[in-house]
């Protein structure tokens, strides 16, 4: 290290800590030494002395949280006590960075905790508003909901932090009981000194690691300008991006507007129940019946993702005189608000947070519906397909094709960075691919030099994994059809007999889970699970309960589930995770690529799918005990030439094509492990 910059003497190094001997060692039982452990801090230490940017791929197992927040540690307890914000992609990974691996962390150098004093920092809409519970009470609906009693009486608690993952039921309108940037008074609020979320931020303001997620890390490098205003995250140094493979998608959502067909339906609802309220009753159902029309075209498209441009064909002059009426209908509706804000004392602050609500969603909504700027998609999405059309709502976006450059002046070219004050590191189980970091460079606007490392895992895939792609199914079809499915369903059946049962199927459309799940509900005897049918965490407590279960999963469950022993022992994937060729933003993206004379399969669609799939084949393998078959149901990875690029990147299990190698890899399997349990 650079002891002419930081001004601090180690007497251990990072290899220190995690040797045999070392005090991680002392801290664990049954420690064993991962060299791609101690890469992965030295690196990402490195990074931080020299201010540079690296990118770390760590395999499954290789223990990335312990990899960076050692480096983070020793350097908040350097002369200058450097700052470090940690960038995750859930809420959940927070909360297990909070409470388990920082503790870990921290009790392998003495004396750091009272110096370091981590911190979680999460957005307003994660914090009760006093105003907001106080405000309340005037509002016909909550004043009488027990629940909104119940939320009054916790927040009042001595003990209470005004988190709301803490709060001990569920309150079904958290809306309802938070803060917006345009509801918040700030400083001039009278409860500025007790609100819990200007608390956390203060506390975040004397912590030197400070625990964030992408969304509340970007949105705050949205808002940093010279003048730093609006900034939530307090001054740091560097910044860990943890789960970086998703820093994309966040970014992309950060830098857009999103606009759901409920939005002013429930502006217009909380208005109407405020009690007394001077406002024109008449402008409100207007409202409510333009805003009704403005989603109908959406509506009748009966698609899950659409262009604007053609759910609007046909009816384009119609539509923005709508839209007009629709704009000067929430213009004037504010008016009226910031007059009755004047004349009502009591209500002045809740008028004036609904008056600023009302401005905004006008002019985003003129945002979305009038923009030319040909850096962005206009789109549109509907949620609740296959329900009543009343209970499906359509949510209208405004998306940037690419995020790079704003990503390149706004992190990578930061002041911190350029200047060498600073560093940023980047790393995920899921990162490269067949062409290393090439794609998500590009991705993320990331031109400038960096560091780069591969790690594997630790895991002996080769003895304890198979890799099966059945040679006798068909190519997947573009729409699968009966035949298809049947042959799908029939190698499902077969692994899960062989396996009993212990499988996860991963799927890359909903249809085609809900086509299989009817079927294998009626062909096996093992327990069923299929996603949407219960929260989540609890379908994986009972997946895991059940012992012998099969859990049908799409999207959510691809990553980020760790199910440990033999509760899972197959993983099943029912073809590349290719993504949705007709969604307006990929068409944008490829669009963009074919534009700039490149080749979007090649430079988007392969990379994209490899890193999805090698999420998949995760599933499988996550400690060193783990053992089982991963199977591919898509043979275009033996037919095709790109399919080798996705077998050469995936961890280097057994390779199979044919059932008898499969039954002779799981009797090895199954003999080891009875001869272990003699």
């Amino acid at each position: 290290m650079k002891s002419n910059r930081t001004g601090m003497t180690q007497r251990t190094t990072i290899a220190d800590i995690f040797a045999e001997d070392g005090p991680l060692a002392q801290r664990l039982k049954g420690y064993e030494v991962r060299p791609e452990q101690v890469t992965a801090a030295e690196i990402i230490e490195q990074a931080m002395d020299s201010g540079t940017i690296c990118l770390v791929e760590a395999g499954t197992g290789v223990g990335k949280s312990l990899a960076y927040l050692i480096p983070a540690i020793r350097r908040a307890l350097s002369d200058q006590g450097e700052v470090t914000v940690i960038s995750t992609h859930t809420i959940g990974l927070q909360s297990q960075l909070i409470e388990k691996d920082i503790p870990l962390a921290l009790s392998l150098i003495p004396g750091s905790e009272e110096k370091v004093k981590p911190r979680v920092l999460k957005g307003r809409g994660n914090y009760v508003c006093p105003m907001a519970l106080q405000n309340g009470t005037t509002d016909l609906l909550l004043s009488s909901d027990p629940l909104f009693a119940r939320v009054r009486k916790w927040a009042s608690s001595g003990s209470c932090t005004g988190d709301l993952s803490d709060l001990p039921f569920t309150f079904p309108m958290p809306y309802e009981i938070t803060s917006t940037p345009e509801t918040c008074r700030g400083a001039e609020c009278s409860f500025y000194s007790s609100c819990p979320y200007y608390n956390a931020r203060r506390d975040a303001s004397e912590s030197r690691l400070i625990v964030v997620n992408h969304a509340l890390f970007l949105s705050d490098l949205a808002l940093r300008g010279p003048e730093g205003f609006g900034v939530v995250i307090p001054p740091y140094q560097h910044v860990i991006i943890d789960e970086a493979h998703h820093l994309e998608a966040v970014a992309t959502k950060s830098f857009g507007l999103e606009f759901p067909s409920n939005r002013l339906k429930i502006l217009v609802d909380k208005i109407k129940r405020l009690k007394n309220l001077e406002v024109d009753e008449d402008r409100l159902e207007a409202i409510e019946y333009l805003n009704g029309q403005l989603f109908q075209p959406m509506i009748a498209t009966g698609r899950q993702e659409f262009k604007l441009s053609e759910a609007l064909k046909g009816q384009t002059d119609d539509f923005n005189t709508q839209v007009a009426a629709t704009c000067n209908a929430l213009n004037a509706l504010q008016n009226d608000l910031q007059v009755a804000a004047k004349n009502d004392e009591t209500k002045r602050e809740v008028l004036e947070g609904l008056a600023k609500l009302t401005g905004k969603a006008r002019q985003e909504l003129d945002q979305i519906f009038a923009s030319t700027d040909e850096e962005y998609v206009r789109w549109g999405s509907l949620t609740g397909m296959g329900r009543r059309e009343t209970q499906q709502r359509a949510t209208l976006s405004l998306t940037p094709i690419s995020i790079s450059a704003k990503l390149q002046s706004s992190l990578w070219n930061s002041d911190a960075i350029t200047s060498g004050a600073g560093s940023a590191s980047l790393i995920s189980a899921t990162l490269a691919d067949s062409d290393g970091f090439h794609y998500v460079k590009a991705r993320l606007g990331l031109s400038c030099e960096t560091t780069d490392c591969v790690l594997g895992s630790p895991f002996d895939y080769k003895q304890n994994a198979m890799l099966y792609v059945p040679a006798h199914l068909p190519e997947p079809p573009k729409t699968p059809n009966e035949r298809y499915t049947r042959a799908v369903i029939d190698e499902i059946i077969r692994l899960v007999a062989l396996t009993k049962g212990r499988t996860f199927v991963l799927f890359t459309s909903r249809k085609m889970l809900d086509s299989v799940a009817q079927t294998l509900a009626a062909e096996i005897d093992y327990p069923l699970f299929k996603q949407g049918d219960s929260p989540p965490g609890r379908l994986l407590d009972d997946f895991r309960n059940s012992g012998n279960g099969v859990l049908l999963g799409v999207q959510t469950f691809w990553e980020g589930v760790d199910v440990r022993g033999e509760a899972l022992s197959c993983v099943i994937i029912d073809r590349i995770p290719f993504a949705v060729p007709d969604s307006p933003v990929t068409q944008a993206r490829t669009q963009a690529i074919t534009d700039a004379g490149g080749d979007w399969f090649q430079e988007y669609a392969v990379p994209t799918a490899l890193i999805r799939l090698k999420q998949g084949f995760g599933r499988l393998i996550r400690t060193k005990s783990d053992r089982g078959i991963v199977c591919i149901l898509d043979t275009r990875l033996l037919t095709r030439n790109y399919g080798a690029q996705f077998v050469k990147f995936l961890p280097r299990a057994s390779r199979a094509s044919k059932w008898p190698r499969v039954e002779q890899f799981w009797r090895r399997l199954t003999n080891e492990q009875e001869g272990n349990e003699e």
